[in-house]
């Protein structure tokens, strides 16, 4: 089976304390877009778990989709074998959970093939123990997300929104995110609210959405890393109604009124940074 596995932008996100498990309570507002990786998922006659890629630094048992197959091989006696082809389009550590969404992907799928007629809530439950963004790929589209990112309400009047994604060419690891969060304790002041956003998303409303916009780890992201300042500059030159660091960075993405404003924006600045799309939240 060839299945696409889609990027996510959080449109929202606020980090509260740290747990014992190591895992932080959070508030999110997440959406899907149309940039996706390219997952093939085929049973094999020996019986071992086979992940193989475009990228070659995913290919180790540290991907999150060997960890999904193994996991569920394992917990339900599975006794096939499995291979999963993996062609990346999403940047790896950008911010846009490429790795969560391909092992959901692999989770939800596997869940066929293996015929393990497990249900969603028993899907999540499984996602959250990989990685807290997981579970969001299973519910899929728009959601808020809260807890460790295991309960998710689904946004169910969301909207495409129209969406340029620049990341600069580096990657920002989520783990260095959270322990730099976690030591330096930024007292973060914002006008954005999380239920006005979702209302707006609700109401189709795109300039509120602009307004609520917000990421708790945006100025830890940005202090050090200067270039990313610039490119939300040069978003809101080009008209963006905002621009916001997705997850723990660097990718930015700029929204805008419309596709053809979102179109212009990118022509003229495709060429600035190694990675831009031009793209819309599903």
């Amino acid at each position: 089976m060839a299945i696409s596995s889609y990027a996510k932008i959080n449109l929202f996100l606020k980090i509260g304390r740290k747990l014992s498990s190591g895992y932080h309570n959070l508030q999110s507002v997440m959406q899907n877009i149309e940039l996706s990786d390219n997952m093939s998922i085929e049973p094999i006659n020996e019986d071992r778990i086979i992940v193989e890629s475009t990228n070659k630094d995913i290919e180790n048992e540290e991907n999150l989709v060997y960890k999904v197959a193994s996991v569920l091989k394992k917990k339900y006696k599975v006794k096939y074998g499995i291979k999963i082809f993996i062609q990346k389009n999403i940047p790896l550590e950008a911010g846009l959970g490429g790795g969560s969404s391909n092992a959901a992907t692999a989770l939800m799928n596997l869940n066929r093939l293996w015929r393990l007629k497990l249900k969603e809530k028993q899907l999540i439950n499984l996602a959250s123990q990989i990685g807290s963004d997981v579970p969001f790929f299973v519910a899929e589209n728009a959601a808020l997300v809260e807890g460790i990112g295991e309960k998710i309400k689904r946004i169910k009047k969301s909207f495409s929104i129209n969406v340029v994604l620049i990341n600069p060419g580096f990657r920002v690891s989520t783990k260095w995110a959270y322990s730099t969060f976690d030591r330096k304790k930024p007292k973060i002041k914002t006008k954005a609210d999380i239920k006005d956003l979702v209302k707006a998303i609700e109401k189709k409303d795109i300039s509120q959405i602009a307004d609520n916009l917000h990421n708790d780890f945006e100025p830890i992201v940005m202090k050090k890393y200067k270039v990313i300042n610039d490119i939300k500059t040069n978003l809101l030159r080009n008209d963006a109604l905002n621009a916001l660091v997705s997850g723990s960075g660097p990718t930015v993405f700029g929204i805008f009124n419309s596709i053809y404003e979102a179109r212009e924006a990118f022509f003229k600045i495709q060429y600035d940074y190694p990675f831009v799309f031009l793209t819309k939240t599903i």
